[in-house]
């Protein structure tokens, strides 16, 4: 998620600078996220380098990497869509992530590794066991589950200055309508989520509205929320007319190509969905949606909050938060998810990536 700090060299009044790009050795460029960043898609033979799950991109076996050669290696880091269209690397070249030079050292790398040219027949088994473990860790309570849910419940039934609060807005006092979200508003003639209905009924009784992916104010409120629609199954409506536009936009969004990465997000959840990216199992579209906010740590996480997250690893500008692209794509995944049941509190511990 975050950049890796730059590496440092000293100089000659004993300060520490930063190194510059074009000096960066090549195991650098290998493990930097804004650099090359090979090692989120691809394993190394044993003892070559770091050792990872990573799996979306083939086993970088020195004998394959000698049989392609320096001049086609440097062609498929330039640009591999150049003869594959549909592969989920990165243009490094023509997209100005690694410029010639980089470009160079990586080959020299590749075609020094050894030969290895099997993987580990250890991984498989590894890989299933860090699954087991990570469904364990989702399907437990959330250590902080209960006190976020309890923030949420507070901001749920506090009183406006007119004596109404957010449950007089919604049916049942917001009991079991979690799952009927988004909708398709024909008087607003837009795409209306939990997070629209909530700030909606807030302008309309003339209260503060709250920011659509803050974790502590309204992830907190939708985890509240959705815990009374735990277990529900998902039931998105889609009208004939305009809400079947909204929600082709939404997926024309999600299967479109952004930012500098040139990473679509099916590029994560329908080309390599089940495969790993930098140890992290990629789910696939069919359910994405059916767990949030995601407790990560001691925040409420929305759906949307995690799409722009992404979008900031795809090199690609973020929506705004509650804007119609956002509200669209969260139309589009959830309605992918009709008839599963709604998870609330799902939580994952937070990693290096967060």
């Amino acid at each position: 998620m975050r950049a890796v700090i730059l590496g440092l060299a000293a100089c000659a009044a004993g300060l520490a600078l930063p190194v510059p790009a074009q000096s960066l050795p090549a195991r650098e460029l290998y493990v930097r996220t804004d650099k090359g960043h090979c090692i989120a898609c691809h394993q190394l033979p044993e003892g070559a380098g770091p050792a990872t799950h990573s799996d979306v991109g083939p086993r970088l076996a020195g004998a394959r990497m000698r049989e392609l050669g320096r001049e086609r290696l440097r062609e498929v880091l330039a640009d591999p869509m150049r003869a594959n269209a549909d592969t989920v690397m990165p243009p490094f070249g023509r997209h100005r992530i690694l410029d010639t030079g980089e470009i160079d050292r990586l080959v020299e790398l590749l075609l020094a590794l050894p030969a290895d040219a099997t993987a580990d027949d250890s991984r498989g088994q590894t890989a299933s066991d860090d699954e087991r473990r990570a469904d364990a860790e989702r399907n437990s309570p959330a250590p902080a589950a209960a006190a976020i849910v309890e923030t949420g419940r507070k901001i749920w039934v506090r009183k406006f200055r007119n004596g109404k609060s957010l449950a007089t807005c919604f049916p049942n006092g917001g009991r079991r309508i979690a799952a009927s979200y988004p909708q398709y508003d024909q008087r607003l003639k837009r795409v209306v989520t939990l997070e629209s209905a909530i700030n909606l009924c807030l302008k309309a009784h003339n209260e503060a509205l709250l920011d659509p992916v803050d974790a502590q104010t309204m992830g907190a409120t939708l985890a509240y929320v959705r815990s009374l629609s735990d277990g529900q199954k998902i039931a998105v409506r889609v009208p004939v007319g305009v809400a079947q536009e909204r929600l082709e936009q939404g997926r024309r969004q999600y299967y479109t190509r952004m930012g500098q990465e040139n990473f679509a997000c099916a590029s994560c959840h329908v080309q390599a969905a089940g495969k790993r990216f930098a140890d992290v199992v990629l789910s696939p579209v069919v359910g994405q949606a059916t767990h949030w906010p995601l407790i990560r740590g001691e925040l409420a996480v929305t759906l949307q909050a995690r799409i722009r997250e992404c979008l900031e690893l795809m090199g690609a500008a973020p929506f705004a938060p509650g804007s119609d692209e956002l509200n669209h794509l969260e139309y589009f995944l959830t309605n992918a998810s009709n008839g599963l049941p709604l998870r609330a509190n799902a939580w994952r511990p937070v990693t290096s990536r967060d």
